[in-house]
C-alpha cells in the first residue's frame, strides 16, 4: 500500500468492481478476537485525527487485549503510529473504571489529543472531559433526559471545552469552559435550540447551529410551524454572536410549487391525479428537489445546517457547512451556476465576507445534467420508478427516477486547521463514475479550488464516512465498511482506515515542498524571508474582479471591516504566486482605488519588483488569464476576475468588463511628504473601506 494509487478488485455479485485510493493506506482500528481467534465482531467509528496526523482517537468496542474490558461497552481509544516508520500503540482515553450499561460517543481531541470531550450515553447522559487520566462530568442532565447525542468540542491548544447542555428551562444551549476548570458560561442567542459546537484552534472563535421558527400556512399547517437551523459564530474576545447564514424565506414552499404545477399540467389535472391542493403534496420536499434541478428555483430548501453542523479552521477565518439552500454569493468567472437540489458543501470566507459552493451538481436545467440524473439515480431506483412504470401521479410531482436528484455530493465536512484543506464524504453525485449511497471520501484544496477522490469503492455496502483530516491536511481518517487490506466487505464491523497523502508543488524545484508528483498539489512554498528588493523598473499589472464590495463588507462578522482591502490584496497576492509558482515576497499589490470599489467595482494592481523577472512574470500573468484552463483560473479568488466580453459570456459569467491592462514604469512613487520609497514591498493598510488614504501611499514608508 505504500505505492500512491492502489487499484484492487473484489466481486460484486456477477459484476466486477474497481477500488481505489490515493496516498498511504493504512487500518487504525481492528477487529477483537477471543482465544480460539473467533472475531468478536468489535466496531470501530467516529474518529479524529491529531494535529500532526500521527494519531486518531475514536469510538471503538475493541479492547485490545485487556481482559478487564468488556467487548458489550463503546469506549474511547487513542490509537497511534499506523504509518511506515511510526510504532503502532493502543491508548484509553476514557475512563477504565467504565460504569455498566454506559457507552462512549462522538469524541474530540485536542491537537496532541491531551484533552478529549465525548458523550456518555445511558446513564447520566453526560459530556465527559478526560485530562491527564482524570475524567469530569461536564453537563447536568438527569437520567433517564430524552436525548440522543450530545455534541462537544475542544481548542486545538486543549485550553477550552465547549458543549451542548440543557439550561433550567430545559432548552438545548451551548456552554463554554476552560479545561483547567471554572464556570461554563452560555454563549449565542437564546433560541428554541442550539447545537453542534465547533469551536477554533484558541477557543476564541465557536460556531454552532441555533433553531429558527415560523408559523406560516404556505410552507406547513402543522401547529408547530416550520423549522431550521441557521450557523452562528460566537467570538468570545469581544463577546459578540454573530449569524453567518441566512435560510429564512428560501426554504421549499409547497404552494408556491404546487402553483408551478398548475403552470406546468393544468389545474383540472392535477385534481385527476388527487393532487387538488398544496397539502396533496405532502411536504413538498422532493417536489422542490425537481425544481431546483430544473433550475426554475434556486435550491431546494429542505436540508438545513441542523443535522450535521459546520467546521471552522484554526484561525477562525472559515466556516464549512452543508445545506440544499442556495446561499453562495459568488463563482467564479468560467464556473456555471450549479443547481443546489441535493446537499452541497459550501465555505463562508469571514475575513473577505464571500460565500462559496465548492461541490457541483450540475447545471440546472440542462439538457446535460438532466442526462446525468436518469444515469446515476435511475439503476439502483425502485422499478415503480422507472421509465414505463412511473405513474402519471409521481411524474407530475417530480418523482420518477430521471426527474428527482437522488444523489448526494456531500453528507458532512471537516477542515484542516490552517484552513487550507477539506474533507467530505459523499456520493460524488451525479460522476458517472460514482454509485448512488457508495460515500466516498474527497480532499478539497481551498487555495486552487481542487477537489480530489481519496477513495473509490463503487458500492453502496461498502461507504466511507464520518471523515476528518490533519492540521495541515496531509492525514485523512474515515469510518469504513471496507477492509483495504484485506479486501473485503465489514459492512458489519465498520472499521477506521486513514490516508496519508503527499501534498506539494511539482511546477518549481526549489520550493520546501517540491514533489514531482504528489497525491494533491498545492501552492509553492518557500522560505519566510524570501522577498525582492526594489529595481529600477517595475512590471504592473492591473487586474479587475466580479464582487459586490458593499455587499462583501456588510457580511464581514464582529466589524471587522478593518483592513478589508488589505486581505483582499493578500488574497490577489497568493493567488498570483501559486499561479507563477514564485514566492509572493516578489509581488507587490496595491489598492490605489479602493475608496472606489463600492460604485467602480474591484480592482487591484499586480506589481512584479525583481529586476531579474518581472517582465518574464508579467507576461506569464498575462497569458495565463488569456487562457481559461490556466492555474491562474483556479485561484481562491483569482477565479472571479473579469474577463473579455466574448469569453464571459460563452461560459455564462458574470459582467464582462475591459481587459487586464499592463505597464512598465519607475518603481520610485511619489510619496509627498513625511514619507520614502520602500525598500521592501509594502501594501496599502486602510481602517476601513472607503475611508481616507494611510499615512504614507502604497510603495511607501514612513521616513
Amino acid at each position: 500500500m505504500s505505492a500512491r494509487v492502489l487499484s484492487l478488485f473484489a466481486m460484486m455479485g456477477s459484476a466486477r468492481a474497481v477500488v481505489s485510493t490515493i496516498g498511504q493506506v493504512r487500518q487504525v482500528s481492528f477487529e477483537a478476537y477471543d482465544q480460539m481467534g473467533e472475531a468478536l465482531d468489535a466496531d470501530s467509528r467516529d474518529v479524529t485525527v491529531t494535529n500532526d496526523g500521527d494519531c486518531f482517537v475514536y469510538t471503538s468496542e475493541s479492547i485490545h487485549g485487556n481482559a478487564n474490558l468488556s467487548i458489550d461497552d463503546w469506549r474511547i481509544w487513542k490509537t497511534c503510529g499506523v504509518f511506515e516508520g511510526q510504532t503502532l500503540t493502543h491508548t484509553l482515553v476514557s475512563n477504565p473504571a467504565q460504569p455498566a450499561n454506559v457507552d462512549y460517543y462522538f469524541a474530540q481531541a485536542s491537537g496532541d489529543a491531551s484533552a478529549a470531550c465525548f458523550y456518555e450515553t445511558k446513564g447520566s447522559k453526560d459530556v465527559i472531559l478526560a485530562t491527564g487520566g482524570t475524567f469530569q462530568k461536564l453537563s447536568n442532565n438527569v437520567v433517564g433526559a430524552s436525548r440522543a447525542y450530545a455534541h462537544c468540542d475542544i481548542s486545538k491548544t486543549g485550553d477550552v471545552v465547549v458543549f451542548e447542555q440543557k439550561d433550567i428551562n430545559g432548552t438545548y444551549r451551548i456552554y463554554r469552559r476552560p479545561t483547567e476548570g471554572g464556570p461554563a458560561v452560555i454563549i449565542g442567542p437564546g433560541t428554541e435550540k442550539a447545537g453542534w459546537p465547533r469551536t477554533s484552534s484558541d477557543g476564541d472563535r465557536t460556531v454552532f447551529m441555533s433553531e429558527q421558527k415560523i408559523y406560516d400556512q404556505t410552507l406547513t399547517t402543522r401547529s408547530s410551524g416550520s423549522s431550521w437551523d441557521e450557523a452562528w459564530v460566537h467570538e468570545h474576545s469581544t463577546g459578540d454572536t454573530a449569524q453567518i447564514t441566512s435560510l429564512a424565506g428560501k426554504m421549499c414552499n409547497r404552494t408556491y410549487v404546487y402553483e408551478l404545477l398548475v403552470a406546468d399540467f393544468g389545474a383540472d389535472n392535477l385534481t385527476e391525479q388527487g393532487l387538488t391542493d398544496p397539502s396533496k403534496l405532502g411536504n413538498a420536499g422532493s417536489t422542490c428537489q425537481f425544481y431546483a434541478a430544473k433550475g426554475v428555483i434556486g435550491g431546494a430548501g429542505t436540508i438545513d445546517l441542523g443535522d450535521n453542523g459546520a467546521s471552522i479552521s484554526g484561525d477562525g477565518r472559515f466556516v464549512v457547512f452543508g445545506t440544499n439552500y442556495d446561499v453562495a454569493t459568488i463563482r467564479g468567472t468560467y464556473e456555471a451556476k450549479s443547481a443546489v437540489s441535493a446537499r452541497n458543501a459550501f465555505i463562508f470566507d469571514s475575513s473577505l465576507g464571500l460565500t462559496w459552493q465548492i461541490t457541483a451538481e450540475g447545471v440546472a436545467g440542462s439538457a446535460e445534467y438532466a442526462k446525468q440524473i436518469e444515469a446515476f439515480c435511475c439503476p439502483a431506483a425502485p422499478s415503480s420508478k422507472k421509465r414505463g412504470a412511473c405513474s402519471r401521479k409521481n411524474e407530475m410531482r417530480g418523482l420518477c427516477c430521471w426527474q428527482r436528484p437522488c444523489g448526494h455530493p456531500m453528507v458532512a465536512q471537516q477542515i484542516s486547521t490552517d484552513g487550507k484543506s477539506i474533507v467530505l464524504w459523499g456520493d460524488g453525485f451525479p460522476s458517472a463514475n460514482r454509485t448512488n449511497y457508495d460515500y466516498d471520501v474527497f480532499h478539497y484544496h481551498i487555495p486552487t479550488s481542487v477537489m480530489t477522490g481519496v477513495t473509490t469503492t463503487m458500492n453502496k455496502d461498502w461507504k466511507e464516512s464520518y471523515a476528518d483530516i490533519s492540521a495541515r491536511g496531509d492525514v485523512v481518517a474515515w469510518t469504513s465498511a471496507f477492509d483495504f487490506a484485506k479486501k473485503e466487505s465489514i459492512k458489519q464491523t465498520n472499521q477506521i482506515f486513514a490516508s496519508k497523502l503527499a501534498l506539494g508543488c511539482s511546477l518549481n524545484s526549489e520550493a520546501l515542498n517540491y514533489l514531482p508528483s504528489p497525491d494533491v498539489e498545492t501552492c509553492c512554498e518557500f522560505e519566510a524571508q524570501a522577498q525582492s528588493m526594489v529595481g529600477d523598473t517595475c512590471h504592473e499589472v492591473r487586474l479587475k474582479f466580479h464582487g459586490q464590495a458593499d455587499e462583501m463588507l456588510a457580511s464581514i462578522p464582529f466589524g471587522r471591516g478593518v483592513g478589508f482591502c488589505s486581505r483582499y490584496a493578500d488574497a490577489v497576492r497568493d493567488d498570483v504566486a501559486c499561479s507563477l509558482a514564485i514566492p509572493s515576497g516578489h509581488i507587490d499589490v496595491t489598492t490605489e482605488s479602493c475608496a472606489s470599489w463600492g460604485a467602480g467595482g474591484i480592482e487591484v494592481d499586480v506589481r512584479f519588483r525583481s529586476s531579474d523577472h518581472a517582465e518574464a512574470w508579467s507576461a506569464q500573468l498575462i497569458a495565463q488569464i488569456k487562457d481559461p484552463s490556466s492555474r491562474i483560473w483556479s485561484g481562491y479568488i483569482t477565479k472571479t476576475m473579469r474577463a473579455h466580453a466574448s469569453q464571459e459570456s460563452a461560459s455564462g459569467g458574470g459582467l464582462a468588463d475591459s481587459p487586464v491592462t499592463y505597464t512598465a514604469k519607475s518603481c520610485a512613487p511619489d510619496c509627498g511628504g513625511g514619507c520614502k520609497p520602500a525598500t521592501t514591498p509594502q501594501r496599502a493598510s486602510r481602517s476601513l473601506l472607503f475611508s481616507a488614504l494611510p499615512a504614507c501611499p502604497p510603495g511607501c514608508q514612513p521616513k
